[in-house]
């Protein structure tokens, strides 16, 4: 049995830990709000058909539209997405996360409607688009991505918006070089170390902020210039090779000093890449691949456990 004052202290503990903020949710949230609601779910469903369907609509009928449904079609879907989600009530974790999608969508379609309005105004399906006016066209158009998206993520703070923001920056990534022809492997991966900056200032704004999923996803981003490193390195350059090592050092650093999962994941993932890449240009013989290999499942699996071990001491400290 319990008297009046304890079953007020209960009362007053149930209503205290269902206003806890979620740090996944954007800051708003928790207890029952956690779940996922059939409302949620027909919203990310139905965001995710609609860009696949209007992919491959423009895919398919490309010239049959004509230049009102080739421009209007994108326009549409991202004002109606857009209007969706202000009409959608955000004061809870489970309106902001259909917000999210709806956003998302939006967002590309906005992006796509940019990139398809400049193709127009070089004259459309008829003309013939020179290669470099081509990829200013999807630098211009992922370049409003990111913008849009880097908003939207300051506001919502949701990991599908993200995920969106690391994919607009490396699109841009990828259409700046073509666009500006850069030809030699240091600059290509300067342009990469830039877009990991920009995705790991964003995380570390993230983090002030006690934003979960946003935060690890960016902070993930770390692994970009790793793996573009190895792949402009091309044949015999040891010092490309190298820098990849050390920024995939640098990552597990950075998971031990912030207690990153993000960092840790962008870690684990170049000391891979870096060992499968020496293993292929130096180790070609069977043996030396299978010990190296070995070698590489051993290190790992010590870093795991170094990690076990420290992030929780260290966290304890600070």
């Amino acid at each position: 049995m319990i008297d009046a004052k304890q079953a007020q202290a209960i009362a007053e503990f149930e209503v205290t830990r269902g206003n806890v903020p979620s740090p996944s949710g954007g800051g708003q949230g928790g207890g029952s709000d956690g779940s996922i609601t059939a409302t949620e779910v027909i919203t990310y469903a139905g965001a995710l058909v609609t860009l696949a369907g209007l992919g491959t609509l423009l895919g398919t009928q490309y010239r049959q539209l004509g230049v009102i449904g080739r421009t209007g079609i994108p326009g549409l879907v991202a004002i109606a997405a857009l209007v969706a989600a202000r009409l959608l009530p955000g004061q809870r974790a489970r309106g902001r996360r259909a917000q999210t999608s709806l956003v998302t969508l939006g967002i590309a379609a906005i992006a796509l409607f940019i990139g398809q309005l400049q193709a127009e105004l070089e004259g459309g399906p008829d003309a013939s688009i020179p290669p470099d006016t081509g990829y200013r066209i999807i630098l211009l158009a992922a370049l409003a991505s990111v913008i849009l998206a880097g908003v939207a993520l300051y506001r919502l703070r949701a990991g599908l918006l993200a995920a969106e923001l690391s994919v607009a920056l490396i699109v841009t990534g990828i259409s700046f070089i073509a666009w500006a022809h850069l030809q030699d492997p240091w600059p290509r991966e300067l342009v990469f170390v830039g877009v990991a900056i920009v995705l790991l200032a964003g995380a570390e704004y993230g983090r002030r902020l006690n934003t979960l999923w946003g935060t690890e996803i960016l902070g993930f981003g770390l692994t970009i210039p790793i793996v573009v490193a190895f792949i402009v390195a091309g044949d015999g350059n040891l010092p490309m090779e190298l820098l990849a090592g050390l920024l995939a050092i640098g990552a597990f650093a950075a998971a031990v000093y912030r207690g990153s999962a993000g960092y840790a994941l962008a870690g684990g993932v170049g000391l891979f890449a870096f060992v499968l890449d020496i293993e292929f240009r130096y180790f070609r013989s069977s043996l030396g691949f299978a010990v190296s290999l070995v070698i590489a499942g051993l290190a790992l699996l010590a870093i795991a456990l170094l990690l076990t071990r420290l992030l929780p001491r260290f966290n304890l400290k600070r």
